[in-house]
């Protein structure tokens, strides 16, 4: 029985081969290489496009990681600190004052020398324009009389009530040694910046 069963493995082994080879030689080696090759070629593609599907998602993944890396990274990256220079001068432009309130500046120092018990004659007033700085200087030129105390007092009051003011001059006269009324020369700058335009100067008071 088992030399049945070897007989007919043998015989189909036998018509398989002969089978192949008639299907060769009808066919020809030259369109046998062909169909080889694209056989071989489909079993390529048909294991490659998922392999490179997968690592262009893995490509994809990677470059999302960095871009949200390097947007963090920018978020909170430190400034660069400013040097001195810089700082006094963003501090300068933060005291400027306006240069449409300067007006009521001046207002404001005629109060606080009738206040301090000095009396003020007829001023002087200048504005003058700083191009490179960009910035405005408003000059006051204030002749004053009273007591050594009283011109003090008021200098003093002008200089804390107007944070951008500075004192420029200041000068002293007594018509007598041991007088105690002096006359005095102060000139204040105020220093603003171009918000709104000035028709000119304040003008003149008694």
């Amino acid at each position: 029985m088992r030399a049945a069963q070897f007989k007919t493995v043998t015989q189909s082994q036998k018509q398989f081969r002969l089978g192949l080879v008639f299907f060769v030689h009808k066919l020809g080696w030259g369109r046998l290489l062909l169909l080889c090759l694209i056989l071989t070629i489909g079993a390529a593609w048909w294991r490659g496009v998922p392999y490179m599907q997968k690592q262009n998602y893995l490509l994809e993944e990677q470059l999302t990681d960095l871009q949200a890396k390097h947007l963090q990274l920018n978020q909170t990256k430190p400034s660069p600190a400013l040097d001195a220079n810089t700082q006094r001068l963003h501090a300068f432009y933060e005291l400027l004052g306006e240069r449409r309130h300067l007006e009521q500046q001046v207002k404001t120092i005629l109060y606080l020398a009738n206040e301090s018990g000095v009396s003020l004659k007829a001023g002087e007033y200048q504005l003058v324009e700083n191009h490179a700085g960009k910035y405005f200087t408003y000059k006051i030129q204030l002749p004053v009389r009273g007591s050594y105390q009283q011109i003090r007092k008021f200098a003093e009051q002008v200089l804390l009530t107007v944070p951008f003011a500075a004192m420029d001059e200041i000068s002293f006269k007594r018509e007598a040694i041991n007088g105690a009324v002096i006359e005095s020369k102060i000139v204040f700058a105020l220093y603003a910046s171009d918000m709104a335009a000035v028709t000119g100067p304040v003008g003149g008071f008694e």
